[in-house]
């Protein structure tokens, strides 16, 4: 039996190159193996789709606490139209 190591093909399919081995034996210890290279694209789309995923939520995190803070700084604001009292000058944080 030939295990196929390398096979080329030109654009109409026919046999460019061929590197194989003859095997006498049960298929299952005939050492077929999956390489990383056959999985590399694959595994490198998901690492930037978890990446940008990261990267989408601390954005939006970090949007939502700038916003949280804009928020804090007009209720802190002061109205020009209105006086200020003792109690605002001695105690700031109280709201």
């Amino acid at each position: 039996m030939k295990i196929f190591t390398k096979i080329i093909l030109d654009k109409n399919n026919r046999v460019l190159k061929e590197e194989f081995y003859e095997y006498s034996g049960p298929l299952a210890l005939a050492g077929i193996h999956h390489t990383y290279g056959a999985y590399k694209s694959a595994k490198l789309m998901e690492k930037q789709a978890k990446k940008e995923k990261r990267l989408a939520e601390k954005r939006a995190k970090k949007q939502k606490k700038s916003g949280s803070k804009k928020e804090d700084n007009k209720k802190s604001e002061l109205d020009p139209n209105e006086a200020l009292s003792l109690e605002f000058i001695t105690n700031p944080n109280k709201e």
